[in-house]
């Protein structure tokens, strides 16, 4: 519980939240009043749709000269559509005389095209970073797992880029047994950073990752893997996402071929294009995830024979408040 003097030190702000974050926004507000005491507000916002696809966001309470923490799923109804209806609810609250606003988006799409791979192709992820920080009232962004730290240096804002693997190397060590002796593994080599995070926590010294090509958009081609043996060792996998699943089965395979006794997979977002849950069902995995993409409880139940999902809400709930107060640091959640 905080005393009076700390409770001087936080910011005044409130939570708002699109319509698929309404739940996770709210149990990131009870958190913060169960741990911390401070009771926020959190209005929930509706969108209405005209029959040509355009959004209008609805803002039911005044946020004048607050501070808005504005939870927003980018996946929903799909990556464009996500994206502008983000734009949208910024231009919103900026005109609604909000003080400053923080995008919470636990998941950021458009990461994955970091750089000019092809002629005449876009840098899609510098395009959001620019397209977000065009409304001067957005002050900061706290997302979880990017898909490449160096991303960050897109913005001109601050961002907070957290990590899971502290929270999903924990749960191993309840889960797992012997997580000490398990391999470490990633599908390819710009998932080692992650695998050593995981492996920092959780006790293991092993490492071990893939070669992988991908020669169009959603398409891998996994090749020989490198680092620790994975001979008679259980492996745990750990990726930032599972898109198709193409990527996490392939590795999985190869880890196997190579003599593995077990392959767990952690990965946290959960994107699951077309398909992918039969996929992932039909290959025997046992997939570990979070909530950062929202989905309905009944999904969890649906698909509960090879799917677990470790809820956020906390990690998420430090990160606001830390955010929110003079002098707080984020950063601890990053590493």
């Amino acid at each position: 519980m905080l005393s009076a003097d700390e409770k001087s030190d936080v910011k005044p702000f409130v939570v708002v939240s699109s319509p698929e974050m309404h739940a996770l926004a709210q149990a990131v507000v009870d958190a913060i009043k169960r741990e911390r005491n401070i009771a926020l507000p959190h209005h929930p916002v509706s969108f209405e749709r005209f029959k040509n696809g355009e959004v209008l966001p609805r803002i039911p309470e005044t946020v004048r000269r607050q501070h808005v923490f504005f939870f927003h799923a980018m996946q929903y109804p799909s990556p464009n559509d996500g994206v502008m209806a983000a734009l949208l609810m910024n231009d919103a609250l900026r005109r609604a005389s909000a003080a400053g606003i923080t995008l919470v988006a636990p998941y950021l799409p458009y990461l994955r095209q970091d750089r000019k791979d092809m002629p005449r192709a876009p840098i899609s992820a510098k395009m959001l970073a620019d397209v977000l920080g065009s409304n001067p009232s957005l002050e900061r962004v706290v997302t979880v797992d990017m898909h490449t730290d160096q991303a960050q240096g897109f913005f001109g804002i601050p961002v907070d880029n957290i990590s899971c693997m502290k929270l999903f190397a924990l749960y191993a060590m309840k889960h797992i047994d012997n997580i000490g002796e398990c391999v470490m593994g990633a599908p390819d080599v710009g998932g080692v950073v992650r695998a050593e995070r995981f492996g920092l926590t959780a006790g293991s010294p092993y490492i071990a990752f893939c070669q992988k090509k991908r020669p169009a958009a959603n398409k891998s081609i996994t090749g020989a893997t490198a680092g620790d043996t994975v001979k008679g060792r259980r492996v745990v996998l750990v990726d930032d996402m599972i898109d198709t699943g193409g990527s996490t089965i392939g590795a999985a395979k190869k880890f196997m071929t190579d003599g593995a006794a077990h392959v767990d997979v952690f990965a946290t977002h959960a994107i699951f294009s077309e398909g992918a849950e039969k996929r992932l069902a039909d290959s025997g995995l046992r997939i570990f995830t979070t909530n950062s993409i929202p989905r309905p409880p009944a999904y969890a139940e649906k698909h509960k024979k090879w799917l677990t999902i470790i809820p956020i809400e906390e990690l998420l709930a430090e990160a606001v408040y830390q955010a929110s107060l003079i002098g707080g640091s984020v950063s601890k959640l990053s590493s």
